[in-house]
């Protein structure tokens, strides 16, 4: 099944999934990833004293989805492909810089695939864990996720990618070239950091006998 979003997103994607805080006891469950409640959020960082820039993408491709008997198998296998073109910062000028500056030198133009390896969540404790392998620039690596479960089945995950671990560093350097000015803090001092954050939201749709 493939299905194609817009939404607020990745590097990372589409990975996660949500339930209610007290599972149905003695019931025979089935939980459908549910991509209409999904949003993905990125934030990169400029300054010496690390100000935040937050974006996302807002298109998504999605597929091997399927229906299990646990969130986690339901999510298990899950792959996505980001369109690094469909980049939003709310800012038209600034993403064009990012599209031009940073994705398009990259292999494949910066376009972002990945695959949910695991994913383990813990209602009573309101977290939970999982891995997602990530391509990016020619290069696969598996990322951690750290899950936040939030009221009424919202699950929020977290990741951090370095991007020096995906030799995009060029890349880093070639934006903050062309946002040399904007990217001065108070000391002075052009930065743009290698690191950036992501976040996303979603949940599960559920079905119970």
């Amino acid at each position: 099944m493939k299905r194609i979003i817009l939404f607020y997103c990745l590097i990372l994607l589409p990975f996660v999934a949500g339930f209610s805080e007290e599972p149905a006891k003695n019931k025979n469950c089935s939980y459908t990833y549910d991509h209409t409640s999904t949003k993905f959020g990125w934030k990169a960082f400029k300054f010496t004293e690390k100000t935040g820039v937050g974006g996302s993408f807002d298109k998504i491709e999605v597929d091997g989805t399927s229906s299990g008997k646990s969130p986690e198998k339901a999510l298990k296998g899950l792959k996505f492909t980001i369109d690094p073109n469909t980049v939003n910062s709310g800012n038209n000028e600034r993403d064009a810089k990012i599209k031009s500056a940073f994705f398009f030198p990259l292999r494949k133009n910066g376009k972002i695939e990945g695959k949910v390896l695991s994913a383990e969540l813990n209602s009573e404790k309101k977290a939970g864990k999982g891995v997602v392998q990530l391509s990016f620039n020619g290069v696969t690596k598996k990322i951690d996720v750290n899950f936040t479960i939030q009221e009424e089945s919202q699950i929020e995950a977290s990741a951090k990618i370095e991007l020096g671990d995906y030799k995009a560093l060029s890349s880093v350097e070639a934006l903050n070239k062309v946002c040399n000015d904007l990217h001065k803090g108070k000391d002075g001092i052009s930065k743009l950091w290698p690191d950036v954050e992501l976040t996303i939201s979603t949940k599960l749709k559920s079905e119970c006998k």
